[in-house]
């Protein structure tokens, strides 16, 4: 059985096989924030991929230039840029493991061992190591996930969410079509055979 925990920023919500919400099907979420106005997250494993072409190239070139090496590719950006969750879509966040990204009093906040929420953008392009691929360094999330005062517990006790401590490898893990089902995996027990169920499970 998972060990029950605070819905502090860091902790993981991995959504159930139970949870009916088209828009968080088979997501794991990372909270950044949770208090008495309710509680703020960014999806973790939805990159953009081919809906990269839905946003103004420019645009996000303005967050990714100088990051070290070639101009990233239309397929880049889409590895590098995540849909965060449906509220506010054109907010930027980003998350990344370099601890040491202050300027001008602007600090990166550590919402779990390793891993790190903004700080300042143009020291970060300082590190050619946040292109790296095998071992991804650095992602911007579009939009967040909110919810009211409340609202999350109601859906946790409803069993639309599993709960786990955030891991900085799970959130910046370099194929993040296997994170759902690594997360589930690691919840152990029960929880083992569900992380082997296929999303289509016309799919033997």
């Amino acid at each position: 059985m998972p060990v029950s925990i605070v819905l502090d920023a860091g902790t993981l919500l991995i959504a159930s096989l139970n949870l009916e919400s088209q828009s968080f099907r088979r997501s794991v979420v990372l909270l950044l924030k949770h208090n008495d106005e309710g509680t703020v997250g960014v999806v973790v494993n939805r990159p953009l991929g081919e809906r990269i072409n839905l946003y103004s190239s420019g645009e996000l070139m303005q967050y990714t230039c100088n990051l070290g090496g070639p101009e990233p590719t239309p397929r880049e950006l889409g590895s590098m840029f995540f849909q965060g969750g449906p509220v506010e879509p054109g907010t930027l966040v980003f998350l990344h493991r370099l601890e040491h990204l202050s300027k001008d009093g602007t600090q990166p906040t550590e919402v779990c061992g390793g891993l790190y929420l903004g700080g300042d953008l143009e020291t970060i392009r300082e590190h050619t190591a946040v292109t790296d691929v095998e071992r991804p360094v650095l992602r911007f999330y579009l939009g967040y996930a909110g919810w009211n005062p409340g609202q999350l517990e109601n859906e946790i006790a409803q069993g639309a969410w599993h709960l786990c401590p955030g891991n900085v490898d799970l959130v910046l893990e370099p194929h993040p079509d296997k994170v759902w089902q690594q997360a589930v995996y690691g919840l152990g027990g029960k929880y083992r055979p569900m992380s082997f169920i296929p999303e289509d499970v016309s799919i033997n």
